[in-house]
C-alpha cells in the first residue's frame, strides 16, 4: 500500500470528480448512477454500517482507507472531528469535492503508515481495509502491522471499528464470488492465485474466518472486542448481529441477499440459514464482521441487534436496536424521516384511545426516537405459524377472528369511498366492509400474542383512508406465510376471509403498488439487479448437473413411496396386533400373538431383502461419504453439489460424527471459538430488568411543611440496629428512612440517625419521623467516627450501616437476616447494590494482590446470574453491610487509621476474616444506592480524596494477605468473585434448573448439589434450556450455586466452560438425551473429571415397556437408547445409576464401563413418624405423569385392581397425586378415585401424614424409585410391584410386592386391618431409609470420586 494511486476503480473516478466539480449528484447522473463505483459509494444504503453507533458528540474520529467517502458524511454528522485517510490521491480528491461544506472533517491523501502519531483519535474506522494489508509486501506481519499502527492513533480508552468480509461466510460457500478477486470459492479455498485483485494487479487480498481474526486482534494488543455480524453484509446491511443478540431463522425472512455477476450460485443461501441457526454456528457462516475493539474494557450497555429500512426513501427511513438492557429504540436513519416518526406517535394515540392494546413507549423525544421495553412475548405471526405447521384450523381462524375484532375496534365503519377500487379500478370485487381509517400494520407481524382474547400491537407506521377490512386480514395472512408452505394451505384461509383469486390479485397489485411507493428507486433498481436469479446461478455444467438430477427425480420418489408404502404395511400390522392382544388374554391367544409377531418378523425380513431398501441403502452409505477428509476444493464441491437438490434435508441427514469431523476440520482453519446462537426456544428466555422502586428526589430543597410524617415502627429487642450516618442532604435521609418502613417486612428494627452537626432540616428530623434514634454529634466526627459513635448506642442483635444516599427495595432486610443467621461462621454480609437507573453498581467486591478494588459486575444487568447467587467475597461495598454486634465490639468497629473515610469497608471484611469469620453476598436484598450525593465523586478534593490515600494505608496492613491469598490484578476473576481459589468447582449438566418438588429425579439432583454445597465444593448449575425457572433457581442461587441462564448462555456455554476451563475440577451429566450434546466438548476442553448420572436405563424401560405392549417402535427406540447410553458411559469417567439393578445389567453388557449404584436420595435427617392407624385413612399415589409409566400404572390399577379392591373396601378412597395430569388420567375421576393433581410439599407432607398406605402400582420402568423410597422415609407402608421395588436390597421385608392384579388388591385389603403389621412397615422403612440414604452412605460411595475426605 506504498503507492499512493495503485488502487482504482479506473476511468469512472475521474467522471465522478468532474460530476462534483460541477456540483451534481453522481447517483442522479445517467452515465453513472447504475454503476456499481457510484453506487457502492454514494448510496445512503452503505450509512447503515454505523448510523445506530453511539459515538460521543465530542470524539475526534479517523477514517482510515475512506475511499470516495461512503461513510464519512455521517460521521462528519455525529462527531466533533473527522480525518479522513486514502491513499489514491483521486478519491481523496472525491472526498473534498464531496463534503466541502463539512467544516469539521480533514481529508489527507496518505499512507497509513506515513501518519504522525502524536494526534490521538477517540475512534478509528477501517473498513473494508484491513483485508488488504497484505498487498504490501514490505512488511512480515502486515495485518498485525496495520492493527498496531491503528492501535497507536488511539486514546487510551479508544476504540476501533473494523469491517470485514469473513472468509467462510455462507454466501461464499453458495458460489457469491469472493468480493475482491472476483473468484467465486477463492476464500473459501484459500486464495489459489494468492488473493490477486484487479485493482491492485498484486497479490495479499486476504479476509479471514471468526478466529483468526480474535488471534490477529489479540496479537495486536486488541485484548477487547465485540463482534457484530451485518446481513447481508457489511456494506449494505440490514439487519446486524451481535454474540448476545443471534438470528432466527424469522429475521432471515427479512433479508434480501445480492450477488455479483461474478458469481456463480448453487444453491440459495437463504435456504441454508435455518439449518446453520439450529446447529448453533452461524457466527462462523456470518458473512461479515463488524469488529469493535479496544485496549480497555468495552461497555457492556451496548445494541446487541439493529435493523433499518436500508431500501426506504430518506422520508421514511428508521433505525430499530435493541440494546443490551433490552430497551428497543426506534429513531430517524435521514433527517427527512422526523415525519414520519411523529406519524407513528399519533396512530398510537389513536389507537389506544380507541382501546386498542399497542406498546407505549417509556421514553421519547419528538421527531427523533422513542424508546420503549424489551416484551417478553410470542409474537403473533410465530404462533399463527405453529397452528400452521400443525394443521391446526380451529386455532388458526380464531387467531384471524382475534385479529379482525382488533382492526373493527380501531376505526368505524367506511360509509362512502373504497381506496383500493379507486387505485385499481375495480368498483364490484366483493370487498365488504371498508374501514374509515386503514392501520395497515395491525397484522400478525407487528403484533405479540398475549392471550387468546389479546395482541400487543407495535411499530404502527402506515394509516390510509377508506381501506377494506378483508385487504388489512389479506396482509396478515400474506406476510405470515411468506413464501413458506404449510399444512394448511393459504388459500383455505383466504377463502375463510372471503378472499377469492380475483380479489387476491387485486390485494397483490394494491400492495405491490403500495410498497414501491414506500421504496427508494435507485436501490431498489441497483439491489434488484443483483438478487439471486436463475440467469446467474448455474454455469453450463451445473445446470447440465441439476437436469440429470431432477430426471432421477421421478424414480428416486417411487423408490421413497415404495419405502413407505411397506412401512405403512408394517403399522397396520402392528396396529392389528395391539388389537388382537386387547381382544385376548389366554395362553393359546398368547401363543397366536407368537405367531403373529413372527410373522411380523418375516415380513420385515422381505422388506430388509427388497430391492427398494437395498436402494434406499446405498444412498444412506452414499451420504455418508459427503464429507471426507479430503481437499478444500473437494470439500467444496460436494458441499455444493449436494445442496442443489435439498440443502435443509442433507444438513438435517448429517450424523454427530458428521458434524464432529466437519468441525474439526474446520476448526484447523480457525473455528474453536464457534459458539453463538439466538433462537427463541433456546436463548432462553430474555433476562429481565431489575425491578427498582425509587421515591422521587427533589432537586430542589422542600421546604419542611412539604413532608408528610413518617411512623418508624417501635421494637423492644430489635433484630437490627440501622445506622444511618448523615450530613445534610435531608431530602436523601428522609427517602431513605421512609423505604425502609415500606419495605422491611417482619424483621425488627430500630433505625439511629448518626447526625454529624447538620445544618439543614436534619435538625428537626424527629418532628417529621418518629421512633427513631438520633445521636447528634457535638463536633463534626466525619464517616468513619460517626458510625463508630453511633454504633455504640445499638441494642440489636446485627449492625446494619446503611448511606443515607440509598433506598432500599422490598423484602430487603430479610435475605440478610436470613443468611447470616444460617451459618454461625459469616460474620458480615451486605446487599446488591443498583443504580437509581436499573444499573449493577456492586455484586460484592474483589480486591487485587496490589490492594486495588473492583465493584465486581459495575454497570452490568443486575439480572444477570453471575450476580445473584449468595457468595462469599472479598469485601461489601460500606452503603450496606450488616455485622454480627457481638464481632463488631469484638474487632473495635471501623479501624481509625482510615479517618475520615474510605477502604474501612474493605479492611471491615478483612478482620472479620481475621478473626475467623465469613463475608457474604446476599443478591436478594436489593439497596438503590445513589453514589456520590455524600461525598462526591472527584477523589482530588474533599473527602473523597482520602480514597487514594486510604488505598495505601490498606495496602500496606495487608499487604501480607493480599500477596498470600489474593490474585494480581484483573488476573482469574472466576474464582477471585467468590473466593472459590481452595475450593473445587463441580459442574452440574441437567435437562432444566432441578424441579425438586414436582419430580424424583429433579429431588435427587437436587439433593447431592446440597451435598456437594456442604461439603465446601463451589457448584455451577447448568439448565440445558437455559430458563431461568422459578422458585428453583432462586433456591439454587441462595445455595449458593451459581446458575446459568438467560440468551447469552444459551449461546455462549461452549466460551463459558473454555474460558475457565482450568477452574473445573468435575462435571456432573444428568440424563442421556442432555449429556451426549455435553461431553464431547467437555471431553476435549477440559481436564475435569466427567461424571455421568443416568437416573435410570433408558434401553431397559423402553424394552420392559417393549415386552408388556408388544410395540416394536419401544423395541427400536430401546436399541437406539442402548447405543447411546453406553457410549456415554464408555465416554465418563464415572457412571452412576441409581440401583443395583442398572449396575449389574451394565456390568453384564460392558464390565469394563466404571459404574456404581449410588443412594438416589439424600434425607439430612431423618425424623421418626409415629404411626396410628386410627388417625389415618385411605390410600394414596404420588408421581409425575410426563413419565408413562406412571401413566400406565394409574390406568391398571384404576381398570384391573380397584374392581376387586372396592368389592372387600366399597368406601376407601384413592388419592392420585402429580404434576400434568394428562386427559385420561383425569377421566378416571370419581367414586373412589380422588384426582388430587400437583401438590405443593407441604401438602405432601399431609398426605404422607395421614394415609394408611401408598400404592406403586408400576408395570414397567428402570431404576429405584422415589415414590416408594419417599413413602419409606415418611413411614409410610407400600404396596407395589417388583418393578416398583426394583433396587430396593432386601424390599421384600419391608415392602409388600405383588405383580398380579387380584393379589395386589388383596395385599391392600389385608394391610387395611392389620394395624400391627402397618406399624411394623412403618417402623422398618424407617430404619432402613435411616441406614441407606443419608449424607454418610452418600459421601460413603462417591467420595472417594470427588476427592471428599
Amino acid at each position: 500500500m506504498n503507492n499512493n494511486n495503485i488502487y482504482s476503480d479506473g476511468v469512472i473516478e475521474d467522471e465522478i470528480i468532474n460530476c462534483l466539480k460541477e456540483n451534481k449528484n453522481p447517483m442522479m447522473e445517467d452515465t453513472l448512477k447504475n454503476t456499481g463505483a457510484v453506487f457502492h459509494n454514494f448510496s445512503s444504503a452503505r450509512n447503515g454500517l454505523i448510523d445506530w453507533y453511539d459515538f460521543r458528540e465530542d470524539a475526534e474520529v479517523i477514517e482510515l482507507g475512506a475511499g470516495m467517502g461512503a461513510l464519512t458524511g455521517i460521521l462528519c454528522n455525529k462527531c466533533k472531528s473527522v480525518v479522513s485517510v486514502e491513499g489514491s490521491e483521486k478519491r481523496a480528491e472525491i472526498i473534498k469535492l464531496r463534503y466541502k461544506n463539512k467544516r469539521n472533517l480533514e481529508v489527507i491523501s496518505s499512507n497509513i503508515y506515513d501518519l504522525p502519531e502524536d494526534r490521538k483519535f477517540d475512534y478509528v474506522l477501517l473498513v473494508g481495509v484491513l483485508e488488504y494489508a497484505g498487498v504490501d509486501d514490505t512488511k512480515k506481519k502486515p495485518h498485525i502491522e496495520m492493527l498496531k499502527k491503528v492501535k497507536r492513533l488511539l486514546k487510551s480508552n479508544g476504540i476501533a471499528l473494523i469491517a470485514i468480509e469473513n472468509r467462510f461466510g455462507v454466501k461464499y460457500w453458495s458460489g457469491a464470488a469472493e468480493d475482491h478477486t472476483g473468484v467465486p470459492f477463492d476464500g473459501v479455498l484459500g486464495y489459489h492465485k494468492g488473493g490477486r485483485t484487479e485493482r491492485y494487479q498484486k497479490a495479499g487480498v486476504e479476509t479471514f474466518s471468526k478466529e483468526s481474526l480474535t488471534e490477529i486482534l489479540n496479537e495486536s494488543g486488541f485484548d477487547n472486542k465485540r463482534f457484530y455480524y451485518p446481513l447481508p453484509d457489511y456494506k449494505f446491511p440490514i439487519m446486524i448481529f451481535s454474540d448476545t443478540y443471534l438470528p432466527t431463522e424469522e429475521n432471515i425472512r427479512g433479508i434480501k441477499f445480492h450477488y455479483s455477476d461474478e458469481s456463480t450460485i448453487i444453491f440459495d443461501e437463504k435456504e441454508l440459514y435455518g439449518e446453520i441457526i439450529r446447529n448453533n454456528v452461524f457466527p462462523f457462516f456470518a458473512n461479515s464482521f463488524l469488529i469493535e475493539v479496544s485496549g480497555k474494557e468495552l461497555d457492556r450497555n451496548f445494541k446487541q441487534f439493529i435493523s433499518n429500512k436500508r431500501d426506504y426513501k430518506d422520508i421514511y427511513k428508521l433505525t430499530t436496536s435493541i440494546g443490551f438492557d433490552n430497551i428497543v429504540e426506534k429513531k430517524i436513519s435521514m433527517p427527512q424521516a422526523k415525519k414520519h416518526i411523529k406519524d407513528i406517535a399519533v396512530y398510537r394515540k389513536e389507537l389506544s384511545s380507541r382501546g386498542v392494546s399497542i406498546l407505549e413507549p417509556v421514553e421519547m423525544r419528538e421527531g427523533l426516537y422513542e424508546r420503549m421495553n424489551f416484551v417478553y412475548a410470542q409474537k403473533s405471526d410465530g404462533y399463527f405459524r405453529s397452528l400452521l405447521k400443525a394443521g391446526n384450523m380451529q386455532d388458526a381462524t380464531k387467531c384471524i377472528e382475534l385479529l379482525k375484532a382488533c382492526l373493527l375496534k380501531s376505526s368505524d365503519i367506511s360509509l362512502q369511498g373504497n381506496t383500493v377500487a379507486e387505485k385499481v379500478g375495480i368498483e364490484d370485487a366483493g370487498y365488504g366492509s371498508v374501514l374509515k381509517h386503514g392501520y395497515i400494520d395491525m397484522t400478525f407481524v407487528n403484533s405479540f400474542y398475549i392471550s387468546e382474547d389479546k395482541l400487543l400491537f407495535f411499530d404502527q407506521e402506515w394509516k390510509l383512508e377508506n381501506i377494506p377490512l378483508s385487504y388489512l386480514l389479506y396482509r396478515s395472512i400474506k406476510y405470515a406465510y411468506g413464501n413458506d408452505t404449510y399444512q394448511i394451505p393459504k388459500e383455505a384461509l383466504l377463502r375463510y376471509i372471503g378472499v377469492d383469486s380475483k380479489l387476491y390479485n387485486i390485494y397483490e397489485q394494491f400492495e405491490n403498488d403500495f410498497l414501491r411507493n414506500l421504496m427508494d428507486e435507485k436501490n431498489e433498481d441497483f439491489f434488484n439487479r443483483l438478487l439471486l436469479r436463475e440467469e446467474i446461478s448455474m454455469p453450463k455444467d451445473v445446470k447440465k448437473f441439476k437436469q440429470e438430477i431432477l430426471n432421477k427425480t421421478g424414480h428416486i420418489e417411487q423408490l421413497l413411496q415404495s419405502e413407505r408404502d411397506l412401512k405403512n404395511k408394517v403399522m397396520c400390522m402392528e396396529e392389528q396386533l395391539k388389537n388382537q392382544e386387547k381382544k385376548y388374554s389366554d395362553l393359546t391367544n398368547k401363543e397366536g400373538h407368537i405367531n403373529q409377531l413372527l410373522e411380523v418378523d418375516r415380513e420385515f425380513t422381505n422388506i430388509k431383502n427388497s430391492r427398494a431398501w437395498k436402494m434406499m441403502n446405498i444412498m444412506w452409505r452414499m451420504s455418508s461419504a459427503v464429507i471426507p477428509r479430503g481437499s478444500k476444493r473437494r470439500l467444496a464441491v460436494k458441499v455444493g453439489y449436494k445442496f442443489i437438490r435439498q440443502p435443509m434435508a442433507f444438513l438435517r441427514k448429517l450424523s454427530p460424527d458428521r458434524i464432529k469431523k466437519f468441525f474439526y476440520y474446520l476448526r484447523k482453519e480457525g473455528v474453536s471459538g464457534v459458539s453463538r446462537r439466538l433462537d427463541e426456544s433456546v436463548r432462553g428466555t430474555k433476562i429481565k430488568h431489575q425491578q427498582i422502586t425509587v421515591n422521587e428526589i427533589a432537586k430542589v430543597e422542600r421546604k419542611f411543611e412539604e413532608y408528610t410524617t413518617i411512623n418508624v415502627p417501635v421494637f423492644e429487642n430489635p433484630a437490627v440496629s440501622i445506622v444511618i450516618p448523615v450530613y445534610n442532604q435531608f431530602e436523601f435521609t428522609y427517602n431513605c428512612i421512609q423505604s425502609i418502613v415500606e419495605n422491611s417486612g417482619n424483621i425488627s428494627y430500630e433505625i439511629i440517625i448518626a447526625n454529624d452537626c447538620s445544618t439543614d432540616l436534619t435538625t428537626r428530623i424527629e418532628e417529621l419521623i418518629s421512633g427513631i434514634t438520633v445521636i447528634t454529634n457535638e463536633k463534626n466526627l466525619r464517616f468513619l467516627l460517626n458510625c463508630n459513635h453511633a454504633a455504640q448506642y445499638a441494642k440489636g442483635k446485627y449492625i446494619l450501616f446503611l448511606n443515607n444516599d440509598t433506598q432500599v427495595q422490598k423484602n430487603w432486610l430479610a435475605p440478610l437476616v436470613e443468611l447470616i443467621e444460617r451459618d454461625e461462621k459469616i460474620g458480615m454480609v451486605g446487599s446488591k447494590l443498583v443504580y437509581p437507573d436499573g444499573r449493577l453498581q456492586e455484586a460484592g467486591g474483589i480486591l487485587w494482590k496490589d490492594g486495588s478494588a473492583w465493584n465486581y459486575g459495575h454497570l452490568s444487568d443486575p439480572n444477570d446470574p453471575e450476580y445473584n447467587y449468595v457468595k462469599e467475597v472479598d469485601y461489601i461495598s460500606g452503603a450496606a453491610i450488616m455485622i454480627r454486634s457481638v464481632l463488631w465490639k469484638e474487632i473495635g468497629g471501623f479501624d481509625e487509621r482510615f479517618v475520615p473515610a474510605y477502604c474501612e469497608d474493605s479492611d471491615l471484611a478483612f478482620e472479620v476474616r481475621k478473626h475467623g469469620y465469613k463475608v457474604m453476598y446476599q443478591p436478594l436484598s436489593v439497596v438503590v444506592h445513589f453514589e456520590g450525593v455524600s461525598n462526591g465523586t472527584d477523589t482530588s478534593a474533599g473527602q473523597k480524596k482520602y480514597q487514594i490515600v486510604n488505598s495505601e494505608k490498606f495496602f500496606e496492613k495487608w499487604k501480607d494477605t493480599l500477596e498470600k491469598e489474593n490474585f494480581q490484578n484483573a488476573q482469574n476473576v472466576f474464582v477471585a468473585r467468590d473466593r472459590s481459589r481452595k475450593k473445587k468447582t463441580v459442574v452440574v449438566v441437567d435437562h432444566y434448573v432441578p424441579t425438586f418438588d414436582k419430580d424424583a429425579g429433579s429431588r435427587t439432583v437436587y439433593q447431592y448439589i446440597k451435598l456437594f454445597v456442604e461439603n465446601g465444593f463451589n457448584v455451577k448449575l447448568i439448565g440445558d434450556n437455559f430458563y431461568q425457572s422459578e422458585p428453583y433457581t432462586t433456591a439454587f442461587q441462595q445455595m449458593g450455586v451459581e446458575v446459568l441462564y438467560g440468551s447469552y448462555y444459551a449461546s455462549s456455554w461452549k466460551t463459558w466452560i473454555k474460558e475457565n476451563c482450568a477452574s473445573f475440577n468435575f462435571f456432573l451429566l444428568n440424563r442421556p438425551h442432555i449429556s451426549v450434546k455435553y461431553i464431547d466438548f467437555i471431553k476435549a476442553h477440559t481436564n475435569a473429571k466427567v461424571m455421568y448420572y443416568g437416573h435410570d436405563l433408558h434401553f431397559l424401560r423402553e424394552y420392559r415397556e417393549y415386552e408388556l405392549t408388544g410395540d416394536l417402535v419401544c423395541k427400536k427406540s430401546s436399541d437406539d437408547w442402548k447405543k447411546k447410553e453406553l457410549s456415554l458411559m464408555r465416554k465418563a469417567d464415572y457412571v452412576y445409576y441409581p440401583s443395583v439393578i442398572e449396575e449389574n445389567t451394565i456390568r453384564e453388557i460392558d464390565d469394563s464401563i466404571n459404574v456404581k449404584a449410588i443412594p438416589a436420595y439424600i434425607f439430612d435427617t431423618i425424623e421418626k413418624v409415629q404411626y396410628d392407624t386410627l388417625e389415618r385413612k385411605d390410600i394414596m399415589f404420588i408421581g409425575g405423569f410426563n413419565h408413562k409409566p406412571n401413566v400406565d400404572g394409574v390406568l391398571w390399577f384404576t381398570n384391573e385392581i380397584l374392581p376387586y379392591l372396592v368389592e372387600e373396601l366399597p368406601d376407601l378412597k384413592i388419592h392420585i397425586l402429580g404434576s400434568n395430569t394428562p386427559e385420561e388420567v383425569k377421566k378416571i375421576a370419581g367414586g373412589n378415585i380422588i384426582i388430587e393433581g400437583f401438590v405443593t410439599d407441604e401438602q405432601l407432607n399431609d398426605f404422607y401424614g395421614n394415609s394408611l398406605m401408598s400404592i406403586v402400582p408400576l408395570r414397567y420402568g428402570a431404576g429405584i424409585k422415589g415414590k416408594v423410597i419417599e413413602a419409606m422415609k415418611n413411614g409410610v407402608p407400600v404396596v407395589t410391584t417388583s418393578i416398583g421395588a426394583e433396587g430396593i436390597l432386601g424390599a421384600e421385608n419391608v415392602l409388600c410386592i405383588e405383580d398380579d392384579a387380584k393379589k395386589f388388591a388383596q395385599a391392600i385389603v389385608d394391610l387395611h386391618d392389620d394395624a400391627d403389621r402397618l406399624k411394623w412397615m412403618s417402623q422398618k422403612s424407617q430404619e432402613y431409609i435411616a441406614e441407606n440414604y443419608s449424607e454418610k452412605s452418600a459421601i460413603k460411595t462417591i467420595g472417594k470420586d470427588f476427592d471428599i475426605c
